[in-house]
């Protein structure tokens, strides 16, 4: 953060905006580009090493390009930037570091749209956004490739695209922002190609996230994570979205931690697709489709600890048509299922493996109460092994633990059928 002290013997102030220009008689205001005279004080700082103050009153600018070691700040949002012209409002290319401060940023009728942010940053090896307003824009509003550095206590708001839209992210940190009303995601964090990304996606506050490109799931999320591994989501408050709180896609290494999800359209909690190793600990859901899904064995997708998450009130249709839904928690492959509590469900509170799509699953230490079916456990042909043990289950209104086929039971009452399929282990549950 920008030492405020500094400023007073080091730093450039610009000249109070002039926005507007009015002529005798006339009817309407000029709208005046700020552009060019902020961007001369702009590199006149910097050729001199000092902070630019970015004063109070509206500017609007067409765009603006900040180098290396620039540093702007401004008076909260009494220092608005407000975009004309087509292409972005502001522009940084290969920086080592960047900081931007207290400073109201805002779209227009002319502001970027489709996939332009008002905001872009490319090879940006430390951008520092930090309390700071983006909002009414028709694009992204803050869009980085190939950045690090951390965006934080700053406000997103009535944004057409998505907030925050980092690729090939170098450990980029995403902390205590406000994000609400976007069209399509919040936090998008993707690569090209799966790699590592290091990604900290924490403290966020996200609420009514749409889906206006439609689709069965690419949209719609407050936090959506593809082909990124090692990417920490931690503490969020999610609310409101047309599809998941949380969408992880062929991320490898993944934690999913404490975060806050209620009144979601499709999966709350989601980790798909080509990963392999997924923690998903301590979250709790409140009202949506299905509350977690870790699945794609098919794809690949394994290995994950699914642990202490407390799900409730999984009775939504799904957004994109029939299909499975009012479903707990959905695990398949190489999975421990241990200490979580599920409450009423229209479908099971736990649904272990897929058709074939079942290899070592571990469901222990659950409580499950108010659902459907208890647990529900594929015996399908091809169906790999479980082992069902020491769980609650409380007024399953059709079996505490069943064999599915698919979409069909075809054992109603595992716990006495047992012995007819050796490849599962059901000991020490407790059912009433």
């Amino acid at each position: 953060m920008i030492d405020r002290r500094r400023l007073l013997a080091g730093a450039l102030a610009l000249p109070a905006a002039c926005p507007f220009v009015r002529t005798p008689g006339a009817r309407a205001q000029t709208i005046i580009d700020s552009a060019p005279l902020l961007q001369r004080e702009i590199d006149a700082a910097l050729r001199l090493g000092r902070v630019v103050i970015i004063p109070s009153g509206i500017s609007y600018v067409s765009q603006l390009r900040l180098a290396s070691n620039a540093r702007l700040v401004g008076a909260g949002r009494s220092s608005r930037l407000v975009a004309i012209g087509p292409l972005p409002m502001l522009s940084i290319d290969r920086a080592d570091s960047v900081a931007i401060e207290n400073i109201a940023f805002a779209g227009a009728a002319r502001a970027p749209g489709g996939e332009s942010g008002l905001i872009e940053a490319r090879d940006v090896a430390d951008l520092s956004l930090i309390d700071c307003a983006i909002e009414g824009v028709a694009g992204h509003g803050l869009k980085l490739e190939r950045c690090g550095g951390r965006i934080a206590r700053s406000n997103f708001r009535s944004i057409s695209e998505s907030a925050v839209f980092s690729t090939d992210g170098a450990s980029l940190s995403v902390v205590d922002n406000r994000i609400e009303q976007c069209g399509n995601n919040g936090i998008q964090i993707w690569r090209n190609a799966k790699g590592d990304d290091g990604a900290i996606i924490r403290g966020n506050h996200i609420a009514r996230i749409r889906a206006e490109r439609g689709g069965d799931g690419p949209y719609g999320n407050a936090i959506n994570v593809f082909r990124a591994g090692g990417v920490l989501c931690e503490g969020n408050v999610i609310r409101a979205c047309a599809f998941s709180a949380i969408r992880y896609n062929a991320g490898s290494d993944a934690s999913i931690h404490g975060n806050s999800c209620a009144d979601l359209g499709e999966t709350a909690i989601y980790v798909e697709f080509g990963f392999e190793g997924a923690v998903v600990q301590g979250n709790l859901v409140d009202g949506a489709a299905v509350g977690i899904s870790i699945t794609n064995f098919d794809q690949g997708g394994r290995l994950a600890a699914c642990s202490g998450n407390l799900v409730r009130n999984l009775d939504r249709g799904l957004p994109q048509g029939p299909g499975s839904a009012g479903i707990g928690i959905h695990v398949e492959a190489d999975t421990v299922v241990s200490g979580n509590a599920v409450d009423r469900a229209n479908g099971p509170g736990l649904s272990i493996g897929y058709g074939a799509l079942l290899r070592n699953v571990l469901a222990t230490g659950n409580v499950i109460s108010d659902c459907d079916i208890g647990a529900a456990v594929s015996v399908a042909p091809g169906a790999g092994s479980a082992a069902i043990t020491n769980n609650t289950i409380a007024r399953a209104r059709r079996g505490a633990i069943v064999g599915m086929a698919w979409d069909k039971i075809v054992a109603n009452d595992l716990v006495s059928q047992a012995a007819s399929y050796p490849q599962l282990t059901i000991a020490g549950n407790q059912t009433r």
